[in-house]
């Protein structure tokens, strides 16, 4: 049904994304012009460095990066996208990052079941075997969130290995983060930023970035 919508211009095909069937192109230029301008959009200054503390966002579901990205993308927080519980190898280089952790912040934003709640008490065990330990704090989906959204519930699985401790705190109900309005979550995730950020300093880095925008553009019209 909704390739038939998509192919009678119900419903328009940017609406829908595949992230992973992505063509790797090599990028290229028609002239050095073509590339100054290229690079006067792609150049970003350094906005960690006159914040207070270091800013990222974990989310547990990739088909909701792109509201995390468009968002993200403005402030310079990074966005990781874990697809369920990270590996080793990613964990480590999580902690090779944020290095002892103090001063770090991850908000983190899951699903609302076994696994989605367990996921934070996993990263911060995983993180501090290795010797880190940043500020995580889950801020979507909890159990307010159901309730105060009346989002629909499923049962969880019987599967999962997690469950009976869960349910007993909890009951038996499973709702995944994209359950979420998705400006409820936009809206959190702007408020959750901006709440962590001196904002003041990163107009102060977002001036300076301009003008060297522009001596950028200059400098390689002069190479031309």
């Amino acid at each position: 049904m909704l390739v038939d919508a998509r192919k009678d211009g119900t419903i328009p095909w940017a609406w829908i994304e595949d992230r992973l069937r992505r063509p790797r192109a090599v990028s290229m230029w028609d002239d050095l012009a073509g590339f100054a301008e290229t690079a006067r959009h792609a150049y970003r200054r350094d906005v960690w460095a006159t914040q207070p503390r270091y800013l990222e966002v974990w989310l547990e579901k990739d088909a909701l990066s792109g509201i995390f990205e468009d968002v993200l993308r403005g402030y310079g927080v990074t966005l990781c996208v874990g697809r369920g519980y990270d590996g080793w190898t990613s964990i480590h280089d999580v902690s090779e990052r944020y290095g002892d952790g103090e001063g770090t912040t991850v908000l983190y934003y899951g699903d609302f079941d076994p696994s989605g709640e367990d996921m934070v008490r996993s990263l911060r065990d995983r993180l501090a075997d290795q010797d880190c330990e940043p500020e995580i704090i889950k801020r979507a989906l909890t159990l307010d969130d159901v309730t105060r959204y009346n989002l629909p519930p499923d049962f969880t699985k019987t599967t999962d290995t997690r469950r009976a401790a869960f349910v007993a705190k909890y009951g038996d109900l499973s709702v995944e983060l994209d359950a979420l309005p998705a400006n409820v979550l936009r809206d959190r995730l702007v408020s959750e930023v901006r709440a962590r950020m001196d904002l003041d300093a990163l107009a102060d880095v977002r001036r300076i970035e301009e003008g060297e925008r522009v001596r950028l553009v200059e400098l390689l019209a002069g190479a031309g």
